[in-house]
């Protein structure tokens, strides 16, 4: 494969998706190891963290899924859905550290 056949191939690709697919795995990553503690620990204040990194998953799937295939969901107002999202993961963040056993 040559440099050309190389640069041909990444510049059909586009590097904020690469960005977000990356994110999405790791925030799910980080919710697995989330569940994986409090089983661990018992310490409920970290299914606040939990829920909070899942919501934080299913807000990059809600953006790339405005971008790629909107035409499906028709007129569903993502950015009011985005914005309430992020709102709720402050919110569960907020309450993981604030709140006590």
């Amino acid at each position: 494969m040559s440099l050309e056949n190389v640069i041909l191939l990444f510049e059909n690709i586009e590097v904020t998706n690469i960005i977000d697919l990356a994110i999405t795995i790791f925030s799910i990553l980080l919710l697995s190891l989330s569940l994986l503690a409090f089983k661990n620990t018992g310490l409920k204040k970290i299914l606040y963290a939990a829920a909070a990194f899942g919501l934080f998953a299913f807000n990059l799937f809600l953006e790339y899924a405005q971008d790629t295939i909107s035409s499906y969901f028709g007129d569903v107002p993502f950015d009011i859905i985005g914005s309430v999202i992020t709102l709720a993961i402050l919110i569960l963040f907020f309450v993981a550290i604030v709140k006590r056993r």
